[in-house]
């Protein structure tokens, strides 16, 4: 895990950047799982964002982001 995803990974899970660097020695934390869910919260968040911006520029009061529209 890289130092930038490090960097914001603690406050993911609630811990402090010490206490996620020693449960990932521990290996009570996964790296490589921790990093697929952060990607994916990352996509769900730039999802939302998006969704947000079309529904503004719309004048929309509500869409289902999973249901295509045009």
């Amino acid at each position: 895990m890289n130092s930038e995803t490090m960097k914001n990974a603690h406050l993911y899970l609630g811990l402090t950047r010490r206490e996620l660097k020693r449960r990932l020695e521990l290996g009570q934390i996964d790296p490589q799982i921790l990093k697929a869910q952060l990607d994916q919260n990352s996509r769900e968040l730039k999802l939302d964002a998006l969704s947000e911006r079309w529904i503004e520029l719309k004048s929309l009061d509500q869409v289902d982001k999973f249901e295509p529209t045009e």
